[in-house]
């Protein structure tokens, strides 16, 4: 009997010891917990330092270019160089005065022509005469005359080309007599000057050998001094340049007749 109560006394014990050991592990459960939620309050101070730190984003800080006074000076240079293209229009105006004419300003007396007639018809070719103001040389009389050969059609004929390069030869032929003299019969003897054409075109719109009526437009005509002498062979009048000669320029324009 004594030997069951020990062994009894012994299990009690036992029991006593592991309900206490029990408690223990559940009181260090609690503070484990409250160690959790310290940890979790320093993350959430970290994380407001953060967003802090994004707030005081520099970018509101350096909005403010500054640098505007920078777009001042450079309109500045924009009117400086406003002036410079307006300098470079003015020099475009001088060029289009230089191209009013292949011909210089100046370099030669610009005619007009005036009231021309028929003269007949000789050989196969119209003949056309009339005056031009301003008279040239002296106060004597100043004759133009055009030769137009019966052949001629519609169409435009460089003065200076192919068989108009020569008054001996042309086939639209514009001629001019400076300072004419007469015999003392009133017959033509000859000029002091000639003029025939150098550079220019004719258009000729119109034109009726048998009638002679005549419409031609005159372009870009410079004549220049030159001889005329009669040549046996073509049996007409030739001319050759004088150099250093004299010219006259015919302004443009179209002849009725």
């Amino acid at each position: 009997m004594k030997k069951f109560s020990i062994i009894a006394v012994l299990i009690f014990s036992l029991f006593f010891f592991v309900s206490c050991g029990g408690d223990d592990d559940e009181g260090d459960t609690a503070p484990d917990t409250g160690d959790t939620s310290d940890d979790t309050d320093t993350d959430t101070v970290t994380d407001t330092d953060s967003s802090d730190t994004s707030d005081t984003g520099t970018t509101d800080t350096e909005t403010p270019d500054t640098e505007t006074p920078d777009t001042d000076n450079t309109d500045t240079g924009t009117d400086t160089d406003t002036d410079t293209d307006t300098e470079t229009d003015t020099e475009t105006d001088t060029d289009s005065n230089t191209d009013t004419g292949s011909i210089e300003p100046g370099e030669c007396p610009v005619i007009s022509i005036g009231q021309m007639k028929t003269d007949g018809s000789i050989d196969s070719y119209a003949y056309y005469s009339g005056t031009y103001q301003p008279g040239t040389g002296s106060a004597t009389m100043d004759e133009i005359d055009f030769e137009i050969y019966s052949e001629t059609t519609t169409g435009v004929y460089d003065l200076t080309e192919g068989y108009n390069v020569s008054y001996s030869s042309c086939a639209q032929c514009i001629i001019v007599y400076e300072d004419i003299v007469y015999d003392n019969e009133g017959y033509f003897e000859g000029a002091g000057k000639y003029y025939y054409p150098e550079s220019g075109t004719m258009t000729v719109n119109s034109f009726t050998y048998d009638s002679g009526s005549l419409n031609v437009t005159l372009e870009n005509i410079k004549l220049i001094q030159v001889t005329r002498e009669y040549d046996p062979e073509s049996d007409r009048f030739k001319s050759e340049p004088i150099e250093g000669g004299s010219c006259l320029v015919i302004q443009d324009t179209t002849i009725n007749i």
